[in-house]
């Protein structure tokens, strides 16, 4: 059966780690998904976060050049071609038997949704990823072959602790007692990343409790 995995990326291990850094609210999204053995010289990424984030990136060191393909309101599309260490490193994420589904940056982090054939070609993947010098953590699996019973559900260990600090400060509450941005505060990241951070968090409780058919379990 095939497996989802979700994998979270120091974005100072891979790339635009410093305008990350320099713009913490900016959200980076790969138009094109990769296979493995696929160039990963180049990427066109879709980038939210204000007029400086595209004068950041052209700054960045792990980019050779940029091109501007279209500007929107709060949102540009760029090609952006990386350095050759920076292309190595995306490459290296990608398999012999894995299909990049999404691909993006936000909250100092790449995050990675990695489609294999079978678990066996996911566990392939996994032991040669630590002979590469990208670090990365597996925050989920979606596995129609394995059933959770933790306490967790599934959840990553931030899932875990934010939905918990949420429901304990009240942000489930009619009315909610706490906000989504003092919630952010509290975590030291934008009111966005915590955001998507829930709603993922929210996707692998409900998928782990209500559709057995399709569990998800989290990689230790």
């Amino acid at each position: 059966m095939s497996s989802i995995v979700e994998v979270a990326v120091p974005a100072e291990d891979l790339a635009l780690g410093s305008t990350l850094r320099e713009v913490p609210d900016a959200t980076i999204e790969s138009l094109q998904y990769a296979s493995a053995g696929s160039d990963q010289a180049t990427s066109e990424l879709a980038i939210e976060g204000g007029d400086h984030v595209e004068a950041a990136v052209r700054r960045d060191a792990t980019v050779e050049s940029v091109t501007a393909l279209a500007t929107l309101a709060d949102e540009c599309v760029l090609r952006v071609e990386w350095t050759p260490q920076t292309a190595r490193r995306f490459r290296d994420l990608y398999p012999d038997e894995g299909v990049a589904l999404g691909v993006r940056a936000i909250d100092g982090s790449w995050c990675f949704r990695l489609l294999f054939g079978d678990r066996d070609a996911m566990e392939d993947w996994h032991r040669s990823g630590g002979e590469s010098d990208v670090r990365f953590e597996i925050e989920s699996v979606h596995d129609p072959t394995t059933t959770v019973q933790s306490r967790d559900h599934g959840l990553s260990e931030k899932q875990y602790e934010t939905l918990k600090s949420a429901l304990r400060r009240g942000f489930y509450d009619v009315p909610r007692r706490v906000t989504l941005r003092e919630l952010a505060a509290e975590f030291d990241v934008s009111h966005q990343a915590l955001s998507e951070r829930l709603a993922r968090a929210h996707e692998v409780t409900i998928s782990n409790v209500v559709a057995e058919e399709f569990p998800v379990a989290r990689v230790k």
